[in-house]
């Protein structure tokens, strides 16, 4: 699986990475939780369960070849708050991963649909 992040992205991860010193690392672990979910193997099926059952996730767009997925980002800086969001978008045939969104939930309510729509 490969991961690319988005020019708006970066800019996102530099300015709250200022705030939360731990961001980048987690921005690091959310990239090999998303390899594990989307990656073929026995437990594949029990790995989406937990993501997307558990409310941990949200795929927001799905066709046959992309998805958009809005996900709960873990900040150590932040504790156990759920107060960072990510949203990728996955193309399936590539099995490419673009990091399109990066917004902290107390300045930004939703996604910006706007940003994705570029990628699909």
């Amino acid at each position: 699986m490969n991961f690319e992040l988005s020019p708006e992205f970066k800019k996102d991860l530099k300015r709250l990475s200022k705030k939360w010193r731990s961001l980048p690392d987690d921005v690091d672990a959310a990239m090999l939780l998303i390899a594990d979910v989307y990656t073929d193997s026995d437990q594949q099926e029990i790995f989406q369960q937990k993501f997307f059952n558990n409310k941990r996730a949200t795929k927001l767009v799905v066709n046959e070849s992309v998805e958009v997925v809005k996900m709960r980002l873990d900040v150590l800086s932040l504790g156990m708050s759920d107060k960072a969001r990510a949203v990728f978008v996955l193309v399936k045939t590539s099995a490419m991963v673009t990091f399109v969104e990066l917004y902290a939930k107390n300045e930004k309510s939703r996604e910006d649909p706007g940003r994705y729509r570029a990628y699909l």
